[in-house]
């Protein structure tokens, strides 16, 4: 038997990526990143989204690397 439970605001939880990166001093710096995935399988490449107001999201424009540890 099917019973409603009308609308719900239901979040799931998404796999969580670490990523690595360097400041221009060379400190090392690690972050969980909720947002990041699989792009495209030829060439393979992957993505992470991170806010402007993140450290590590500054060392990656400054250092044009980073390291990802996929789920």
């Amino acid at each position: 038997m099917k019973k409603s439970i009308g609308a719900k605001t239901l979040g799931f939880p998404a796999p969580v990526s670490i990523v690595g990166s360097y400041d221009g001093e060379g400190k090392p710096n690690v972050m969980n990143a909720a947002a990041g995935g699989m792009c495209c399988l030829d060439p393979p490449c992957v993505y992470v989204a991170l806010r402007e107001a993140t450290y590590t999201y500054h060392n990656i424009i400054k250092r044009k690397a980073y390291t990802i540890s996929p789920y």
